[in-house]
């Protein structure tokens, strides 16, 4: 019999892996209940400034705003169970920030329109929280001021609101009077909601102060509203050193209508909104530049719902910017 030799074979040369070991791992622990509530809770200084403001009629858009939404979203729960469950309070969440942009003479029935848009076709059509591309009540805003102007006029709606304010929206009047219109109004009415705008979404302080809120429970990232800063204020700018009759300061802009809420509501909603940082100052400067324009050169009044709309047209392709995965060059 012939001898069997055993023969070594030369190990290959291993490849760095990327390192995929257990822990230590940090999980938050909270639902999207949990996140939408703390939503609610920024909104609340502000739906109480609009309460001490205007009384009930503010309340009366506010509480059908959620009727509607949370009765729409329990029929589409029923006739077609998904996981997006009632529970989750996003239906309560995109009530409130419609109803910060209706104005406050809304009938019933466009608010039940807008709620239906909203929640049915905005929302669960697409799948429910986490998988619509445009935002959802943004979407219904401008559905209803394309389809009833004038039932969206917020001047008329506060025409008889006995107040010692300018009446009728800052962006109304700039159009009309140019820059000459920033003369109407100083910047601390302005700053405290003293202002022609919808239910809430005028009340800049305490939105603010909401926003802020978030930025501290860590449920909005700081790129968004800062980079929506920069693109605001940097294109305004560049607009009023290039025509200071036409176009107001920055100040202005920042301070007027729902300029404030779009930067830390609006534009910060989880799915709308890119995943990644740098997208995410991208994003936030796109829209504020979007919004100058809209404002600037369209006969738009304040446009920030088509701003926003056109601004998650472009949230997939800001998604592709991703960082390079180190360690996993070679595998």
């Amino acid at each position: 019999m012939k001898e069997l030799k055993i023969v070594q074979l030369p190990t290959p040369a291993k490849k760095p892996l990327l390192d995929v070991a257990v822990g230590p791992h940090y999980r938050h622990g909270s639902g999207i209940a949990q996140i939408q509530q703390c939503w609610v809770i920024a909104l609340i200084p502000a739906m109480l400034a609009s309460l001490y403001f205007f009384g009930p009629a503010a309340l009366r858009v506010f509480g059908l705003c959620v009727c509607f939404s949370v009765g729409f979203d329990l029929l589409a729960e029923k006739l077609a169970p998904s996981r997006d469950l009632t529970s989750n309070w996003s239906s309560i969440v995109l009530a409130l920030l419609l109803g910060f942009m209706l104005p406050l003479n809304a009938p019933w029935w466009l608010i039940m329109i807008g709620c239906f848009f909203m929640v049915i076709v905005g929302k669960k059509f697409f799948g429910g929280i986490g998988a619509h591309p445009a935002h959802p009540a943004v979407l219904s805003l401008a559905i209803l001021q394309l389809s009833w102007p004038g039932r969206m006029d917020n001047t008329d709606a506060l025409k008889n609101i006995d107040w010692s304010v300018t009446m009728i929206e800052p962006m109304r009047l700039l159009k009309t009077l140019g820059a000459s219109a920033e003369g109407q109004y100083t910047w601390f009415d302005l700053l405290v909601g003293h202002q022609v705008a919808g239910t809430a979404n005028g009340m800049v302080l305490f939105i603010l102060l909401g926003g802020i809120f978030l930025l501290l429970a860590r449920e909005i990232q700081w790129q968004l509203p800062v980079g929506f800063l920069i693109g605001l204020i940097g294109s305004a700018t560049i607009l009023h050193l290039t025509n200071p009759d036409v176009f107001a300061t920055p100040v202005f802009y920042l301070l007027s209508g729902g300029t404030v809420f779009m930067g830390f509501f609006l534009i910060t909603d989880h799915t709308t909104s890119p995943v990644n940082r740098t997208p995410m100052l991208l994003y936030g400067i796109l829209g504020g530049v979007l919004l100058i324009l809209i404002r600037g050169y369209s006969q738009h009044i304040d446009g920030i719902a088509y701003a926003i709309l056109l601004l998650n047209l472009c949230s997939p392709l800001m998604d592709m910017i991703k960082p390079k995965i180190k360690g996993a060059e070679d595998v």
